[in-house]
C-alpha cells in the first residue's frame, strides 16, 4: 500500500472553498486524485468497523479508498458510493446537489465527508429512510480558526452540540460517541446512531 500523507490546510485551498460555499458546490476534481485519500485515515475505518456485526449490509458513502471494505465482519457486503467513481459498484452521488444512493441497507456511514457538505440534515435524513443505524464522523469545531478549516476544504463548522442537533433534526439518537483524533481547534468524533 502506498502511503499518502494527510492533508494541510493551504490558503489556496481556503480561496477555493470559499468559492464553493458561494456556489453550493462540490470539488469533484480534488476527490478525483489518488493523493486526497490520505492514508491516515485507515485507522477510522477500522474503528468504524468494529461497530458494525457480521453479515450486514453496509452503505459506506463517500467510500474513498474503500479502507472500510477491508475492514468489514466475515457475511458483510459492501457498496462503496463516492463524488467520483471507485470502480465497479461504486455509486456516484454528490450530497451537494441532493443526490443520495439508491438501495436499502443495515448501515450507512459518513466517514469523513459532512465537513464538505453545505447542508448536511438532508443527506442525514435520507440516510435513515435507507438504514436503521449510522457511523457519523464529524471534526467539531473547538475554539477554532474558520480559516484553517477553510485551508482543509470545509465548508461548514459546528461544535458538538450543534452537531448532535443536526443528527437529532435529522432523526437520529445517538448510541456512542468515540473520539478519532484531536487536533487544534478540532475534535474529530465518531458517531454511533440508530433511526429514532
Amino acid at each position: 500500500m502506498t502511503f499518502r500523507a494527510p492533508p494541510l490546510p493551504t490558503s489556496e485551498r481556503a480561496q477555493q472553498t470559499e468559492r464553493l460555499i458561494r456556489e453550493g458546490a462540490s470539488d469533484a476534481g480534488r476527490w478525483a486524485q489518488m493523493d486526497s485519500l490520505a492514508t491516515q485515515w485507515d485507522a477510522r475505518a477500522a474503528m468504524a468497523a468494529r461497530y458494525i456485526p457480521a453479515g450486514q449490509r453496509v452503505l459506506d458513502i463517500g467510500a474513498g479508498a474503500m479502507a472500510l471494505g477491508a475492514q468489514l465482519g466475515p457475511g458483510c457486503s459492501y457498496f462503496p458510493a463516492d463524488i467520483v467513481s471507485r470502480g465497479p459498484g461504486c455509486q456516484v452521488v454528490d450530497l451537494n446537489k441532493g443526490e443520495f444512493p439508491a438501495g436499502q441497507y443495515d448501515w450507512v456511514t459518513f466517514l469523513g465527508v459532512l465537513e464538505y457538505v453545505h447542508e448536511p440534515i438532508p443527506a442525514l435524513a435520507r440516510a435513515r429512510c435507507v438504514a436503521p443505524n449510522a457511523i457519523v464522523t464529524y471534526c467539531t469545531m473547538n475554539n477554532g480558526d474558520v480559516q484553517v478549516r477553510r485551508g482543509m476544504g470545509w465548508v461548514n463548522e459546528y461544535s458538538r452540540p450543534q452537531f448532535e442537533g443536526l443528527l437529532a433534526t435529522a432523526g437520529w439518537t445517538v448510541r456512542d460517541v468515540a473520539e478519532v483524533k484531536r487536533g487544534p481547534g478540532n475534535i474529530q468524533l465518531m458517531f454511533v446512531a440508530q433511526a429514532a
